[in-house]
């Protein structure tokens, strides 16, 4: 909030008072230049507040949710789980190895959407994140095989090394798209 430039005494404060009242019906508008006055000029606007990073605690039940787990022994003995990670050293002791999981299971954190930048399409980094359906702009309910080749061949216009795209984002893409694919046959 700025500073006051000068403090306003009782009497300068009744006198506005009056002022308003006088006019009759009190709008909005005349409140608030009310406001102002006595406050020694305009309001600062309140500051976006940036999402909150999720916890650990967070990201760990949410996986094991997921997964119908109660625990993290639970967890390392789901054989889905353990095909899932199988060539991967991935640390259930550390946050960063939570959300690991978090952003292949669950969802990309609230912080994290809406990037922009050479390695990000639909505000989500395809190089942190293999979410396809998000990158694709399609809804995995609804989409038909057409559907997924039709936005990956849009997508690598933009992206193909050829076109001046980033060749990891572009194998990214391919892998999003062959993975999307394999799952609906």
């Amino acid at each position: 909030m700025p500073t006051r430039r000068k403090k306003l005494s009782k009497p300068a404060v009744h006198e506005l008072i009056k002022q308003l009242t006088s006019e009759g019906t009190i709008t909005t508008e005349q409140l608030f230049a009310f406001a102002e006055k006595v406050n020694g000029g305009p309001f600062a606007e309140p500051k976006a507040k940036k999402p909150k990073a999720i916890s650990m605690a967070v990201a760990k039940n949410a996986v094991l949710a997921k997964f119908g787990c109660k625990n993290t022994t639970e967890l390392r003995n789901n054989k889905t789980f353990s095909m899932s990670i199988t060539g991967e050293n991935i640390s259930l002791r550390s946050t960063a190895g939570w959300m690991k999981l978090y952003r292949r299971w669950v969802a990309v954190p609230e912080e994290e959407r809406g990037n922009t930048g050479p390695t990000c399409i639909n505000g989500i980094d395809v190089l942190e994140n293999f979410r396809p359906w998000h990158v694709f702009g399609l809804d995995s309910e609804t989409a038909t095989q057409e559907d997924v080749k039709s936005s990956f061949r849009n997508l690598a216009k933009i992206h193909h090394p050829d076109a001046g795209g980033n060749a990891r984002v572009f194998e990214r893409l391919q892998a999003m798209r062959d993975s999307v694919l394999a799952l609906m046959k």
